[in-house]
């Protein structure tokens, strides 16, 4: 009992390390939200204030009520893993290695967040015109979309894009250098720039639509997400067999709060000519 439980703690810490590193939608997203999650369905709330009205000062002030307002996001998705194993003890020392099963579940479900979050491109405010992407036009696609989201009041150092990696070479070949975004525990590996005045991330989770990627850039505020690992267990004796087993599950949720601090725009690949 004592091994299940070690390796329970884990896998769920081994879960938690990778989207904190790896998951683009903790990455962009706001995450500051007010409840507890227990099971599908829950309920968080994320708050905010309205904004304060601004008046000519002619020797009077008024003052408004200021209501706080909230936006309730169900958390609605539901993923789950499980495998067998034969020795648990082996199983532990695995734990944390590149190609463990349980560093792969974590991945995996990872994976599940990031496109889930993408998906949510038909709610942004600005749906740009289809562009075939090539070396000598992707500097002016990611200006363009940064002038969409400054025109949205969204500041320099508060803006992001999340590009396929088919975007990443073509400014790979206009000069954009590109690092690995080591995440809060130094084990990230997303690849990222900031040296187009904004943080630009790269991503195979983007969004397919009749054949383009849907690119999708926004302010850090633009999108709320929250997601709870409910339970990691290690099955000591499956029914009607000797072997063991290990599942989880990772429930989350994700909703456009800021339509208008949102950015999608459909890409091709243009070729590198």
């Amino acid at each position: 009992m004592a091994i299940q439980n070690s390796i329970e703690k884990i896998i769920s810490a081994e879960i938690i390390r990778t989207n904190e590193d790896n998951l683009l939608a903790n990455t962009i997203c706001n995450t500051d939200y007010v409840g507890e999650i227990k099971q599908r369905g829950d309920a968080v709330v994320f708050i905010g204030l309205n904004e304060p009205s601004v008046y000519d000062y002619e020797g009077e002030l008024t003052y408004e009520d200021i209501d706080d307002t909230a936006t309730t996001l169900y958390v609605d998705q539901d993923k789950a893993f499980s495998f067998k194993v034969n020795d648990l003890e082996a199983l532990r020392a695995s734990i944390g290695l590149e190609d463990s099963q349980t560093k792969r579940a974590s991945y995996l479900l990872r994976n599940e967040a990031d496109t889930y979050v993408f998906g949510l491109y038909g709610d942004a405010g600005t749906t740009l015109n289809e562009t075939a992407v090539t070396p000598d036009n992707v500097l002016q696609l990611i200006a363009t979309v940064k002038q969409k989201l400054e025109e949205a009041n969204v500041p320099d150092g508060r803006t992001w894009i999340v590009v396929p990696p088919f975007v990443k070479a073509k400014l790979l070949l206009a000069g954009v250098k590109f690092q690995i975004n080591n995440g809060v525990n130094g084990t990230g590996s997303v690849g990222f720039t900031d040296e187009l005045g904004c943080d630009v991330y790269v991503s195979n989770q983007l969004a397919v639509s009749g054949g383009k990627t849907m690119l999708l850039a926004g302010s850090y505020s633009s999108i709320a997400y929250a997601e709870q690992v409910l339970e990691t267990q290690v099955i000591e004796r499956m029914e009607n067999s000797f072997d063991k087993a290990v599942r989880g599950r990772l429930v989350f949720g994700a909703k456009v709060i800021r339509p208008a601090e949102l950015v999608c725009c459909p890409v091709t690949d243009g070729g590198n000519a």
